[in-house]
């Protein structure tokens, strides 16, 4: 008597083509690799689930400062980048900022670099050390003039809408709360709006990763 059930599931080539490359690194059938997928998404959907202000949801537990838990996160998702082809990895740290339940964002003063439709975006830059919190807090400031806290790892993700082949971007979403003081834009941004959170799908024209899009979806229903 059969104990499994048969699902079929469709994917687009390129995303097929990549999950053989994953599955024969892992020296897995197609099914086993599958399953493993499952396992560890439904492994991570039990555990961290967690709600902006306490409660259960989604994502990293709220904290007061970036654990070893999420460094580990960044470094594993950094090297597997690495490892996967042999191209330019640059990491990117981006604040979610929140004042008054509502979420700061910026109008880019130019094209940017790496991903050429970015228009509206989060507050935040490149990062060249480990030390992500003292820069992204030096990368705000340059860029809103704000003072700000950081809460927690909400996303990382490797950036689906860079346009060239031989970079990768690993783009880091932190929730951090603004303190005190009057926004004014600097750097690469020429504009500052705070928005209601659903309202900054309005104005970005790039993809945002699930659990930050969800992420801003808890905000809203919890202000």
């Amino acid at each position: 008597m059969r104990k499994t059930q048969v699902i079929t599931v469709s994917l687009p080539p390129k995303r097929h083509k990549r999950f053989i490359s994953k599955a024969k690194k892992r020296n897995m059938t197609k099914s086993e690799f599958f399953r493993d997928v499952l396992d560890a998404y439904f492994e991570k959907s039990k555990k961290e689930k967690i709600s902006a202000r306490g409660g259960p949801v989604f994502g990293w537990k709220i904290q007061n400062e970036i654990t070893e838990r999420d460094l580990a996160h960044i470094l594993k998702l950094y090297w597997d980048a690495r490892a996967s082809v042999r191209q330019k990895v640059i990491i990117v740290c981006l604040a979610i900022i929140e004042r008054y339940h509502k979420i700061l964002i910026g109008a880019r003063s130019e094209k940017d670099k790496w991903v050429e439709n970015l228009t509206w975006v989060f507050p935040g830059g490149r990062i060249r050390s480990l030390n992500f919190e003292k820069q992204l807090k030096r990368e705000v400031k340059k860029e809103t003039n704000l003072n700000i806290k950081i809460k927690n790892l909400v996303s990382a993700r490797i950036h689906p809408d860079s346009g060239f082949k031989d970079i990768q971007i690993v783009a880091l979403y932190f929730h951090c709360k603004a303190k005190r003081g009057k926004e004014l834009p600097g750097g690469d941004l020429s504009e500052l709006k705070w928005v209601k959170p659903s309202d900054v799908f309005k104005y970005f024209t790039t993809s945002t990763s699930d659990e930050v899009t969800q992420f801003l979806h808890v905000l809203e229903k919890n202000s």
